[in-house]
């Protein structure tokens, strides 16, 4: 009934474009630094609102006719790298056909890399990055998730490498060591000497979610909160555009966009058992807490409506979610 809001934003490959593309989108300039067959990302010195529609333009200089297609902002933030300007991600609409010719071109020309971004599991920052090794040599791991990792290491990574990835987790008996393969690799443009890879990794997701489980419990694992924002305004949309079509949500006295938004967000945590594990261990420790009675007394001995309240960030009325959950 309710399709995991953001699946459509995350199951398609991405390709890192350098040098990026000069193009325009709203009327300024845009630098397309990645493009997959469902969206693109671009530098920019304009502002932007998420939901703004426009056309995204660029020319490659193989192709003889300049590429315009019609795309809508899905998230926006101030680019960390360049002060002053901004990174945006566009969900775009275009003929399959035409996006696939446009990335033969491109990789004929030898400008794209491929970024593993098949994201299925959720990723959690790790702060400080944990010390581990790749093929015995020294590497850092910046994030982690149950199918992938991005780590850092003192030289480049050949693309689609394959090696071992070990970790050990301090307070417990835990010791991971998995196979994994190279997605990217890119030079860190605030030092130069080290580089940031991806790595996909296709086995053992059970030990490293209990890695991740530790790492969380002594504070050093959190979920990665731009993930979040993003899914976040993805999944208000989709309720949004959802609600016209269930008007009798109303006669049960919950509003159509809450209704679907809780639906929604109790769909994604189905979908995503990392994610899931993150909010219900937050619930548990709320169910604890004498405030939660007093702040969210329809809901304070029910642990899944507790994660949805605190995924949602509070933002709606507990009595709403406790409600929602007794509908059919």
């Amino acid at each position: 009934m309710y399709e995991a809001a953001v699946k459509t934003l995350r199951t398609a490959e991405r390709f890192l474009v350098k040098p990026a593309l000069a193009g325009q989108f709203a009327g300024g300039a845009a630098m397309i630094c990645d493009i997959s067959a469902k969206g693109a990302r671009f530098r920019h010195a304009h502002r932007l609102e998420m939901g703004q529609k426009s056309v995204l333009q660029f020319r490659i200089e193989s192709r003889p006719v300049p590429v315009h297609i019609e795309a809508v902002v899905v998230w926006t933030k101030a680019d960390p790298s360049s002060p002053g300007r901004f990174v945006t991600g566009v969900r775009t609409y275009a003929d399959a056909s035409l996006i696939d010719e446009i990335l033969a071109q491109l990789q004929a020309e030898k400008r794209t890399t491929r970024i593993e971004e098949l994201r299925s599991t959720d990723r959690f920052d790790v702060v400080p990055s944990l010390d581990g090794t790749w093929n015995a040599s020294p590497a850092r791991i910046e994030n982690l998730s149950a199918r992938g990792a991005r780590i850092e290491t003192l030289g480049p990574l050949a693309p689609s490498a394959n090696g071992i990835l070990s970790f050990s987790v301090s307070g417990v008996t835990l010791n991971v060591s998995v196979n994994a393969s190279v997605a990217w690799s890119s030079m860190k443009s605030v030092d130069p000497s080290t580089y940031r890879t991806g790595l996909f990794i296709d086995e053992k997701p059970e030990l490293l979610r209990l890695a991740i489980g530790h790492l969380c419990e002594i504070g050093r694992a959190s979920l990665d909160t731009i993930s979040l924002v993003l899914k976040l305004k993805v999944i208000r949309a989709r309720a949004r555009q959802l609600a016209p079509s269930y008007p009798a949500a109303e006669t049960s006295g919950v509003p159509t966009e809450q209704y679907l938004l809780i639906q929604c967000v109790r769909e994604e945590l189905r979908l995503n058992p990392d994610e899931a594990m993150h909010w219900y261990r937050r619930a548990r420790l709320m169910i604890a807490d004498p405030a939660t009675r007093s702040a969210a007394p329809a809901i304070a001995d029910h642990p899944d409506a507790l994660a949805v309240w605190e995924y949602l960030d509070r933002s709606i009325d507990p009595s709403i979610i406790g409600r929602t959950f007794q509908l059919p």
